[in-house]
């Protein structure tokens, strides 16, 4: 292939259970220290550019090598730190206890705070803490509550009262905690002010009253150094709880603008203190930073850069940096402006420093992030030995992000060694080294580069491709050839080149894949281009359809070991099918499910009635009653693969396939008869799978959808048991139990 296969490292998915992890990237645990162990010797140096993963610089850093990574968002600056040298449980109760303790006026902060959030219990009348209150896009006051009574143990959703509504409107927007909350970021006469009442907008000013008790209180609390960082982190969390960026019902958001959805939830801003605590206490041990200049030990550590890329590589010359491992930041409006919010209101706005332009900037498109990622490694890439590899994870891709990322990388002097994707699961692996940059050449011609780049990886699937694959591969292909630049003339700045080299790259990709040439496109209609699945127009592939082969694959599996746990098989099976061809998790757990059945440990094991010899049986079985059938309705049966039942002279044949797996493609492609005369049967097992396949593969499902039947191995049976088979109703019989997700059991005749 044009494209180079790269082992897709697998991991168990970091949640959102950190502090702000809706909006960090969703790394692959393990998947980066894999790498390294495979690249580098201990106690290499590793840069990471873009400093967007605390989780990411401890990985790197516990599995002993040493990073210096590049941080200019204080608040992932206060992450990456906190993440390193995490508290303990016992340490923030402790914290938190001295906050609570503190007096405002004559009463306690807990108590005054927790009083913002009680309700009166429907069932049982008591005073209860609401665990948070229900509101919608700009309306005046809260319409619903939600609270566990502890008294009468009554929990759930329930309408707020006069007393809910009454205690939310008293906060008013212009109070005096509003102007602290804006006086902490800018000053009044600052240019930025207005950019910040805009993203105060995002908080409830009951929620502001609230934080900024707080926050006052914490301004004067007598407690050590490490102890304020503890209160900051627990705050560091409410400032995100607190505002109104959280969807209701819940739902698995992750934030990117600054926009209140239809409904939320106004949270409990004590409630959440407490929460942090629980959601951080399963932090691992300590790893070493240190603050640049200071290094790490050779053992392995972080060295931590409080500013920009371009700032710190001009003292980079006694540093030899071995290797480039980042999670690729995504463009986020809400979390970048939100962090100038809270790095503010936590540290004062001089801790804003050069992120504080964060604050104008509302849109932020491909081109400008194709721009921003070239420019750090631009000036990253002078310093580094050709050669020196750059292990890059995005984990939200896109066709947008993802070329941004590939482009970014080509201008800057780096070169594919290999790519591996997930697109369900949001993930990309990129495997860059770094190369001398040499002026393209005139006689190069991207669009035929591009077009065989396309039609080799579906050619290699085997299967319609979905546009990401089909755009990494052109873009790979593009890059080897060092063809990129020339689809662009020379700019007046490196800004202007990067953003038009995205542009251009993307249009490429997309006259390529116009569907009026050598593709059709599934699944798409006027949507985006983005959307939908790409085949060859004249249906010239050889290779047998992807699913078909991670099938046959999982099943020997399975025959081979007694049990297999989902960890294992999914890194066997990922190098097995490397590259563009890496299985999605769907698609390995829905084949497992059709075959095998899971134990008490979670490790699978082939089912009884899937074993070998039993499925051999089966086959034999069912061929022997479709013998039996056909002949008692007064066909003329004959051979085995198919079976075929033939009739009067004029009538239609019907050719039977009984098979044990689901893989049908093979059939379909070669079968002499028209569609309508064939039948596939097989185990009710399998229909969830082929109904999988159908869905991926539009170009299978068509064909099925021209005529050809299902019939299950149950069903068969109790046709053979029911004297009300005849030839007139066969037609109508077969149609009675259709392969569906749930399988059901359908009635004979």
């Amino acid at each position: 292939m044009t494209t180079t296969n790269a082992v897709f490292l697998t991991g168990e998915v970091w949640g959102n259970s950190l502090p702000l992890g809706r909006y960090l990237p969703r790394l692959p645990k393990g998947a980066a220290a894999a790498w390294l162990s495979e690249n580098l010797p201990l106690g290499s140096w590793v840069i990471d550019p873009y400093g967007a993963s605390p989780e990411l610089a401890v990985e790197i850093a516990r599995a002993g090598y040493r990073l210096l990574v590049a941080a200019n968002n204080p608040i992932s600056r206060f992450l990456i730190e906190m993440t390193a040298s995490p508290p303990s449980v016992e340490e923030m109760r402790a914290a938190l206890a001295e906050l609570a303790s503190s007096r405002r006026g004559d009463e306690r902060l807990e108590p005054h705070i927790r009083t913002l959030y009680t309700t009166i219990c429907d069932h049982c009348g008591a005073e209860v803490d609401a665990q948070y209150f229900l509101w919608e896009r700009d309306a005046q006051a809260p319409y619903g509550r939600v609270y566990a009574c502890p008294n009468c143990k009554q929990a759930g959703e329930f309408p707020a009262t006069e007393e809910d509504i009454s205690r939310a409107i008293r906060f008013h927007a212009q109070g005096p905690h509003r102007s602290r909350a804006l006086e902490r970021v800018a000053t009044a006469d600052s240019p930025d002010r207005i950019h910040v009442e805009e993203a105060l907008d995002a908080y409830l000013p009951r929620a502001v009253y609230a934080l900024f008790n707080i926050l006052n209180k914490l301004d004067g609390l007598r407690v050590s150094e490490e102890q304020k960082a503890i209160l900051h982190l627990l705050l560091l969390y409410t400032c995100d709880q607190a505002n109104t960026l959280w969807h209701y019902p819940a739902a698995r958001a992750r934030p990117r603008q600054l926009s209140t959805p239809a409904k939320f939830m106004e949270h409990n801003i004590w409630l959440a203190l407490e929460n942090t605590i629980s959601n951080w206490g399963t932090q691992q041990s300590d790893v070493a930073l240190r603050i640049w200049p200071e290094l790490p030990p050779q053992q392995g550590g972080i060295c931590l850069y409080e500013g920009r890329i371009k700032e710190l590589t001009p003292e980079l010359s006694n540093i030899p940096i071995n290797a480039i491992v980042s999670a690729l930041p995504r463009p986020n409006q809400a979390f970048w402006t939100l962090s100038a919010l809270w790095a503010g209101w936590l540290w004062g706005r001089e801790a804003l420093g050069p992120f504080a332009v964060v604050l104008r900037r509302r849109r932020y498109d491909w081109a400008w992030h194709t721009t921003a990622l070239e420019s750090s490694l631009r000036r990253l890439s002078p310093i580094l030995q050709p050669g020196t590899p750059f292990f890059a994870l995005i984990t939200e891709n896109t066709a947008g992000f993802d070329a941004a990322a590939i482009t970014a990388a080509d201008l800057a002097g780096f070169t594919f060694k290999g790519v591996a994707l997930r697109p369900n699961d949001g993930q990309s692996q990129y495997h860059w080294q770094k190369t001398s940059l040499a002026p393209p050449s005139s006689r190069i011609q991207p669009r035929k580069i591009a077009a065989q780049a396309v039609e080799q990886t579906i050619q290699e699937r085997g299967e319609p491709t979905a546009y990401l694959y089909l755009q990494t591969a052109a873009l790979q292909a593009l890059n080897r050839a060092n063809a990129l630049g020339s689809l662009i003339k020379d700019q007046e700045s490196p800004r202007a080149r990067a953003a038009a080299a995205y542009t251009a790259a993307r249009e490429l990709i997309e006259e390529t894949l116009i569907p009026t040439g050598d593709l059709i496109r599934y699944q798409g209609g006027k949507s985006s281009i983005e959307i939908g699945r790409w085949w060859p127009r004249h249906n010239q592939v050889n290779a047998p359809p992807l699913a078909d082969r991670v099938e046959v694959e999982i099943v020997n599996q399975l025959q081979e070991h007694a049990e297999l746990s989902f960890t294992d098989l999914e890194k066997y099976l990922c190098q097995s099918f490397p590259g563009l061809l890496t299985p999605e998790p769907g698609l390995i757990r829905t084949i497992l499910e059709s075959y095998a059945e899971q134990s008490e440990a979670h490790t699978w094991r082939l089912r009884e009635n899937d074993a070998t010899a039993t499925r051999r049986d089966d086959v034999e079985e069912m061929r022997a009653l479709l013998t039996e059938i056909g002949t008692r309705l007064g066909m003329q049966v004959s051979g085995t693969r198919p079976l075929v039942w033939q009739s009067n002279p004029g009538a239609q044949n019907l050719y039977f396939y009984v098979v044990a797996s689901a893989n049908i493609s093979k059939i379909i492609q070669s079968a002499p008869h028209p569609p309508d005369q064939g039948i596939i049967v097989l185990p009710g097992g399998r229909a969830s799978l082929i109904l999988e396949k159908l869905e991926r593969n539009p170009h299978l499902a068509d064909q099925i959808d021209a005529g050809w039947r299902f019939l299950k191995f149950r069903y068969l049976r109790r046709m053979a048991e029911t004297s009300m088979l005849t030839l007139e109703n066969l037609p109508s019989s077969l149609t009675l139990d259709p392969i569906t997700s749930d399988d059901p059991q359908m009635p004979l005749l």
